[in-house]
């Protein structure tokens, strides 16, 4: 009885090893694959917020032109003696080749937001460049009687709605950039210094 004792002791121990041996391999195997889960998803956050950087400076570049040029249109409407064609270059395929992925990657619902209306309004300022160029074409080429007081009312009208959209479109550029830009995009639109908000 005594090495039948033995045999089952022996038993139960090599038995009860193999189960504590797989229980800690399945705990620690378990364990390593969390961590590799945490590290993979901070590599993969780490690489959403550089490719989302780069998308920001990207578009943050297309804003700092577009708002250059709604200041370029405001003073060629303030300098103008008489109505003069007004050409506009905005620039817009930096937005729509980075929009998807910007708002992929973009959490702030706010951001994705104002940056969406802003470049819908670059989109709006040109259409209505465009259309008063080709009144202004229009009235040059004898289309239109330039003496009509009635035309010329509205071309005034046209200037000073011009002139407000214009005036829009630069004052969201500036806050953009203001808000969401580096030191870079405020030199370059001549933002010298950004008051600090306090915190709480």
């Amino acid at each position: 009885m005594g090495e039948y004792a033995e045999w089952i002791s022996s038993f139960v121990v090599q038995t009860l090893s193999g189960v504590v041996a797989v229980f800690v391999g399945v705990w620690l195997a378990l364990v390593v694959e969390r961590k590799r889960r945490v590290e993979d998803a901070e590599t993969s956050d780490a690489e959403a917020i550089r490719e989302f950087d780069r998308a920001l400076d990207t578009i943050l570049g297309s804003v700092v032109k577009n708002t250059a040029e709604a200041k370029r249109i405001l003073r060629a409407l303030e300098h103008q003696k008489r109505p003069q064609l007004i050409h506009a270059a905005f620039e817009t395929s930096t937005w729509y080749a980075s929009q998807d992925r910007f708002i992929a990657l973009c959490r702030n619902v706010d951001e994705r937001i104002i940056f969406a209306q802003f470049f819908d309004e670059v989109r709006r300022l040109q259409a209505f460049v465009d259309f008063r160029c080709n009144l202004h074409v229009s009235t040059t080429t004898g289309k239109l009687d330039c003496e009509d007081p009635d035309l010329h009312a509205l071309i005034v009208g046209i200037d000073r709605h011009l002139a407000g959209l214009a005036e829009d479109l630069r004052f969201c550029g500036v806050v953009l950039v203001t808000d969401h830009g580096k030191p870079v995009h405020r030199r370059l639109m001549g933002i010298t210094s950004v008051a600090a908000v306090p915190a709480g």
